[in-house]
């Protein structure tokens, strides 16, 4: 078993956590391998992913493999064709059938700040819930329209504008995906939406993700300021 003196990680025998990349992403070719300040996207990813006992890295290129042997993550191939496509998703994770684990927790691999506590607390969630499919969404305080410049959660009669008094909405965290795997295998689905179980949080800085160039740089020069100091 993985241990760290600093980290004690949620592991449980049913759950497998994993994640997935590729060099050739189109809005910021190569993000994961390219350097990052002192470090890598993906350096940082598999370091997290090493904490627990069933995880996974799915790649294509050698460069991958590579790093998921120095950090002690299990390497799954992926095929050529699915570094290649946006979708259908059950074409990119195909890898997951060679995953022996009944449930897979998906983290997102562009999320340099999510944290191990984060991590730990959705998986004691999931567990409590009977492994009920789960993800997370962010709670945003703020002034919300439409696509036809509507408002959806404030009245066109208010007065004055105060975030702290606003009602708030939920955005897709992006971030944590929980499902079980012979469910994804069979719908070419993470899962039921109808029956989908949610997670609120309001931390925006763990769950800032890196899908463009202006991303990188703007998460990079945060990433290189708070670990600097």
């Amino acid at each position: 078993m993985k241990k760290n003196k600093l980290i004690q990680t949620l592991n449980n025998e049913k759950i497998a956590v994993f994640s997935y990349g590729r060099k050739n992403s189109k809005r910021c070719y190569n993000k994961l391998l390219r350097k990052f300040h002192n470090t890598t996207i993906v350096d940082i990813l598999l370091d997290k992913l090493s904490k627990f006992e069933n995880s996974y890295f799915g790649g294509y290129d050698k460069e991958f493999e590579i790093k998921c042997k120095k950090h002690g993550v299990k390497f799954l191939k992926r095929s050529k064709k699915s570094v290649n496509i946006d979708y259908p998703i059950s074409e990119c994770l195909k890898f997951v059938n060679k995953i022996d684990q009944e449930y897979l927790l998906l983290v997102n691999a562009c999320l340099p700040f999510l944290s191990i506590r984060t991590i730990n607390e959705f998986l004691n969630s999931v567990i409590k819930s009977n492994f009920k499919s789960t993800s997370l969404l962010v709670r945003k305080d703020n002034y919300f329209f439409d696509t036809n410049k509507k408002p959806l959660n404030f009245s066109t009669k208010l007065k004055t504008l105060n975030t702290k008094q606003v009602a708030p909405l939920y955005e897709f965290g992006n971030a944590l995906y929980f499902f079980k795997k012979d469910f994804f295998l069979k719908n070419n689905r993470y899962w039921d939406w109808n029956k989908v179980k949610y997670i609120t949080t309001d931390n925006k800085i763990e769950l800032l993700d890196i899908d463009t160039e202006e991303d990188f740089l703007i998460i990079e020069s945060l990433w290189k300021n708070l670990n600097d100091k």
